[in-house]
C-alpha cells in the first residue's frame, strides 16, 4: 500500500525527529508524461480556438469569450482601464461614474502588460489563459509530488484533479436541474476552470502550492529541516496572491489550517508553535487586503450594490454531491478513513478543508459558490488514497487497464459536454444574442466610438451589444452585466422599453437621465421593436446594418 506521509509519529511529540528535505523529486520520465498529458488537455481545451481559426465566423465576429460572454466582457472591460493607465477598478457597464477600488486587479495589470508589449487585449487574454492553465497543471502534479512517492499515485491525483466531474451530463436532461456543479461551477474543476477565464487556474495554482507547502511543514520532523523553513516566505506569497485573486478561496483552507493547528494542541498538549508559525506566514500577508475589501463593501456604494447583487448561490446538497460523481465515489473509503483515525497528518489538513468548505457554501450569504473553489483538490487526493489502499486489493492486475480506461471514460464527460457548449455559436446561425458572437458591423461602430467618446460618457444600445461596449470602445453604458451593472433589474428594463417603445412620449427621460450621448441601432436593437424613439434623434455615422445616433 502507499502511504502519503508519515502516519506513525504524531507532530510535535517529544521524539527526536531526523532532519528531512522537501522530499519532492520529479523525475525527467514523469515530466515527459505530465508534458504530453498537459498538451492534449491544452489542445482539448481550446478546440474552440482551434474551430474559430480553421472555420472562421462569417458575417459575425468573436467577441472574446467562448463560455459566459457577460463575465468575459467585463475582463477586457477592466484590461482596457489597465490599458489607459487606471489601477482601480470603476464598473463600465453602469452609467454613474463612481470611486474605483482595487478589486480584481489581474486584468488592469494584463491591460498595462498589453499596453507595453503592444498586444491587443482579446489576445493578451487568451495567452495569459493559457499561461495560467499550464501553471495550474504544473503546480497540481508538484502537489501529488509532494505527497506521494509512487508514480502510479502522483499521475492517478493529476488525472482525477483536472479529468474528474459528476454526473451532470447523464442527470441535468430528465431531472429538469440546471445547477450541477460540473456544469455550472468551474471553481471545482481544474479543466473546467482552464475554460473560463485568467484568475480561476492561478487561483488553483496557488493553491496547490500553498497546500503543498503546508503539507511538507506538517510533516514529522519538518521542524528540523531550513529547507522546509526555506518555504515560509513563498506560503505567504501564494497567500497574498489569492487575497488579489479570489480572497474567497482563504476562508475555508484558513479555517482548515487553524483547526488543524487547533487539533495539534489538543492531541499532543503542547502548543505547537511551528505550525502556528505557518498559520500566521498564511493569514497576515492576507489579512489587510480582507480588511480593505470589508471596508470598501461598506464606505464605497457602488461596490456595496455590486456585493448586494452578486449573487452565486450553492445547488443543493444532493445535486453538489451528484455533481462531484464518481471521483467522490471513489474518495468515500479515504474519507471514511480520515474520519475514522483524525490523524495529524496530510489526510487531516485535506479533511478539515474539505469539510469547511462544504460548510462554508451554505452560509447564509450571497457568495455561496465562491468557498467552493479548489473543491476537487481534496476529493482527489481521497480518491487517490482509496484506489492505492483499498478499490486496488478487489482489483486484479490483469483487469486494472479496463477498470482505469472505463472510469477515466466516463469521469470527464460533463467537461467535454461544456466544452461542446462553448462551440455552439459557431455552428448555429441563432447565436449571436447570447453575445458570445456580434454582427461585423457592430465592431466598425465600436472603433468609430473609441476615437470619440471617453470612459465617462454613456452609450445606449441592447443588453447584448452593450456587454461589448466598455471592451471594446471604452465608454460606459446604461445596462451591460448582472452585477456590474448598479441596479441592474431596473435599468435593463428602462432599456428593453426604450428600444421597445411605440411611442415618442417618454423618449428622452432615459436620455436625460444618464446624459447618454451616443445611441447605437443595429440586428439586435431590431430585435426588441421598432425603436419609435430613433425618430428624435440624429443619426451621424453608419456601417452598413448599424447606425449611430446623436441625442
Amino acid at each position: 500500500m502507499s502511504r502519503s506521509i508519515s502516519e506513525a509519529t504524531p507532530l510535535d511529540n517529544k521524539a527526536p525527529r531526523a532532519h528531512i528535505g522537501t522530499g519532492v523529486h520529479i523525475a525527467p520520465a514523469e515530466w515527459r508524461w505530465l508534458i504530453l498529458f498537459i498538451c492534449i488537455l491544452v489542445l482539448v481545451a481550446y478546440l474552440p480556438v482551434i474551430w474559430l481559426a480553421i472555420r472562421g465566423t462569417g458575417d459575425y465576429q468573436f467577441m472574446g469569450a467562448f463560455l459566459n460572454p457577460q463575465d468575459g466582457a467585463t475582463y477586457l472591460s477592466k484590461m482596457e482601464l489597465g490599458r489607459n493607465g487606471a489601477w482601480l477598478v470603476q464598473f463600465q457597464h453602469t452609467p454613474e461614474a463612481h470611486n474605483g477600488a482595487l478589486i480584481q486587479v489581474l486584468y488592469p495589470f494584463l491591460g498595462h502588460l498589453g499596453r507595453m508589449t503592444g498586444i491587443p487585449n482579446i489576445v493578451m487574454l487568451h495567452v495569459a489563459r493559457l499561461g495560467a492553465t499550464l501553471f495550474m497543471y504544473v503546480a497540481l502534479y508538484q502537489l501529488g509530488a509532494t505527497i506521494w512517492t509512487r508514480v502510479r499515485a502522483r499521475r492517478l491525483f493529476f488525472a482525477i484533479a483536472v479529468l474528474g466531474a459528476g454526473f451532470g451530463w447523464l442527470l441535468s436532461a430528465p431531472l429538469g436541474v440546471t445547477t450541477f456543479p460540473d456544469l455550472t461551477i468551474p471553481e471545482i474543476f481544474p479543466f473546467y476552470s482552464s475554460l473560463m477565464n485568467v484568475h480561476f487556474p492561478l487561483t488553483f495554482a496557488l493553491l496547490a502550492l500553498l497546500v503543498g507547502y503546508l503539507i511538507l511543514a506538517s510533516r514529522p520532523g519538518a521542524e528540523n529541516s531550513a529547507e522546509v523553513s526555506r518555504l515560509m516566505p513563498f506560503a505567504s506569497i501564494a497567500s497574498l496572491g489569492l487575497a488579489l485573486l479570489y480572497p474567497q478561496a482563504l476562508v475555508p483552507l484558513g479555517g482548515a489550517l487553524t483547526l488543524f493547528v487547533l487539533a495539534a494542541w489538543i492531541q499532543t498538549r503542547r502548543f505547537p508553535s511551528r505550525l502556528f508559525r505557518w498559520l500566521l506566514a498564511v493569514g497576515l500577508p492576507a489579512l489587510p487586503l480582507i480588511v480593505y475589501y470589508a471596508l470598501i463593501v461598506d464606505y464605497n456604494p457602488a461596490m456595496a450594490i455590486w456585493n448586494e447583487q452578486n449573487v452565486t448561490s450553492a445547488p443543493s446538497p444532493l445535486i453538489l454531491l451528484l455533481g462531484l460523481g464518481l471521483p467522490l465515489l471513489i474518495a468515500i473509503p479515504g474519507i471514511f478513513r480520515a474520519l475514522r483515525r483524525f490523524e495529524l497528518d496530510g489526510d487531516r489538513l485535506f479533511l478539515l478543508w474539505l469539510l469547511m468548505m462544504l460548510v462554508a457554501i451554505y452560509l447564509p450569504l450571497n457568495i455561496q459558490r465562491r468557498f467552493s473553489v479548489g473543491m476537487m483538490i481534496p476529493i482527489a487526493y481521497f480518491a487517490t488514497r482509496a484506489i492505492e489502499d483499498v478499490w486496488l486489493n478487489y482489483i486484479s492486475r490483469r483487469r486494472r487497464p479496463l477498470v482505469y480506461t472505463v472510469i477515466f471514460t466516463l469521469m470527464p464527460i460533463s467537461l467535454l459536454f461544456v466544452l461542446a457548449a462553448s462551440m455552439l455559436p459557431f455552428v448555429s446561425s441563432t447565436m449571436p444574442g447570447s453575445g458570445v458572437m456580434l454582427e461585423r458591423d457592430y465592431g466598425q461602430a465600436f472603433d468609430w466610438l473609441r476615437s470619440r467618446t471617453d470612459a465617462d460618457e454613456v452609450v445606449l444600445a441592447a443588453p447584448v451589444v452593450s456587454m461589448w461596449v466598455p471592451a471594446y470602445a471604452g465608454s460606459r453604458v446604461v445596462y451591460g452585466h448582472d452585477y456590474e451593472t448598479l441596479d441592474a433589474p431596473a435599468k435593463k428594463d428602462a432599456v428593453l422599453a426604450w428600444y421597445a417603445a411605440e411611442e415618442t412620449a417618454d423618449c428622452a427621460a432615459l436620455i436625460e437621465e444618464y446624459d447618454i450621448r451616443f445611441v447605437l441601432f443595429g440586428p439586435q436593437e431590431r430585435a426588441l421593436g421598432p425603436a419609435t424613439c430613433i425618430e428624435a434623434l440624429e443619426p451621424v455615422a453608419t456601417f452598413n446594418s448599424v447606425t449611430i445616433y446623436a441625442p
